[in-house]
């Protein structure tokens, strides 16, 4: 069977993998001039397996006000008279309740487990290079209260096997030394000694490289999808802005935001909104973090990549194609200096970079049949945990789709 991806970030490559694998012939589409430049490029680089906390949750629900006016400087919220925009945040307000919300995370959660699973095993099947690490990751509390409220929510994490520690700041200093001198408030942390980091936009490159030479995939780059011939509702072929159409026998619409361009074709797409984030990527220096940290106050990541060093933040829900936005990079940078100076100030280099997430109400990514169109299936949705969840998404979308 002949299939279509498109989308070429890293739930795009790896549902490529997937089905190219099982002996599908695969043509891998994407408007950019080579694999992962979207939010791939930029993310976090956290593997973050037993962090899938849906971002609807009773905590945020509490934030709820001081995000709507501009108070909080982790969000940001603009509000729009969009029907699509306001059915979505009713559906994210629905699923703030404390059990919805673990159901939602505990769902999570084991997509996010198939995918350590499946990287364990595309590892030794492939040979790649994407400063792929098991780093372990710290989250920093700076608090009390909420160092105790996190508790709890790890007891239940450690019931589904999970291995997550309680630290006081004592404890998380010996695990990551550079802590000593972090200038932000850390009352205690969560670890995680298993969580993993990698650069994501080179798992792109490599993984793509490596499945044209192995399986034979068909990259097919700078082309913007326009729709899909589908006389009476079934898919005969991927239309595209600027060239002739492609015939395919099935599609995978993994295309990040950009899905809700095919919303009239994927009415699946309307539940899908754009969640923008910015990063900051410098030299590492000698006594910058190895460990992966996350400041819960802040709500900044940090993390090692190789011989770089990375800052991600900020969630900005408001309209698609907003673009970068300098005061939310400024502010972004401004937290990041402010709790590591040495690590982000006068650097001889530094890449900036903002995307958009696409996000369900839920968090939990649509991996479905389209209603609409047969032979068409969606793999979209996966918001900040991407890269976190490309894997095992990739294997159901395979599974679906046999």
């Amino acid at each position: 069977m002949h299939i279509g991806i498109i989308g070429a970030g890293v739930v795009g490559v790896a549902s490529a993998y997937f089905l190219a694998r099982a002996g599908h012939r695969v043509t891998l589409i994407d408007a950019e001039p080579e694999p992962g430049k979207g939010a791939s490029a930029g993310n976090a680089a956290q593997l973050s397996w037993a962090y899938g906390d849906a971002m609807a949750s009773p905590a945020l629900l509490k934030h709820l006000p001081g995000i709507l006016t501009n108070r909080d400087p982790a969000f940001r919220v603009r509000l729009r008279l969009d029907p699509d925009f306001l059915l979505w945040g009713l559906r994210f307000l629905a699923n703030t309740p404390s059990w919805r919300w673990w159901s939602n995370t505990k769902d999570i959660l084991k997509l996010a487990d198939e995918s350590r699973r499946e990287m364990a095993l595309l590892l030794a099947e492939v040979d790649i290079a994407f400063d792929y690490r098991v780093a372990g990751k710290l989250h920093l509390y700076p608090d009390t209260a909420s160092l105790s409220a996190a508790r709890p929510i790890v007891e239940r994490k450690k019931r589904l096997g999970l291995d997550q520690r309680m630290l006081s700041r004592s404890e998380a200093e010996a695990v990551e030394p550079a802590l000593k001198a972090y200038q932000g408030e850390i009352a205690g942390a969560v670890y995680t000694p298993d969580d993993a980091l990698g650069d994501a936009a080179a798992f792109c490159r490599q993984l793509t490289a490596a499945m044209v030479k192995k399986y034979g995939v068909s990259p097919c780059f700078g082309r913007r999808v326009a729709g899909f011939e589908q006389p009476g509702g079934r898919l005969l072929a991927v239309r595209f802005a600027d060239c002739d159409p492609l015939p395919v026998d099935a599609a995978v619409v993994t295309a990040g935001p950009l899905i809700r361009t095919l919303a009239a074709a994927l009415p699946e797409a309307r539940g899908i909104q754009p969640v923008a984030g910015y990063s900051l990527t410098v030299p590492w220096r000698e006594g910058a973090p190895r460990v992966s940290l996350t400041d819960v106050k802040r709500k900044l990541a940090f993390a090692a990549i190789g011989e770089r060093f990375r800052v991600a933040g900020l969630a900005d829900i408001e309209k698609a194609g907003s673009g970068f936005t300098s005061d939310r990079f400024a502010m972004l940078r401004g937290a990041a200096n402010a709790v590591l100076p040495g690590c982000f100030g006068q650097a001889e280099w530094e890449w900036r970079w903002s995307g958009e997430r696409p996000m369900t109400p839920s968090s939990r990514p649509l991996i479905v049949r389209s209603q609409k169109i047969h032979g068409v299936y969606i793999n979209a949705g996966h918001g900040m945990l991407g890269w976190t969840l490309a894997l095992g998404s990739a294997g159901r979308i395979a599974s679906l789709v046999a």
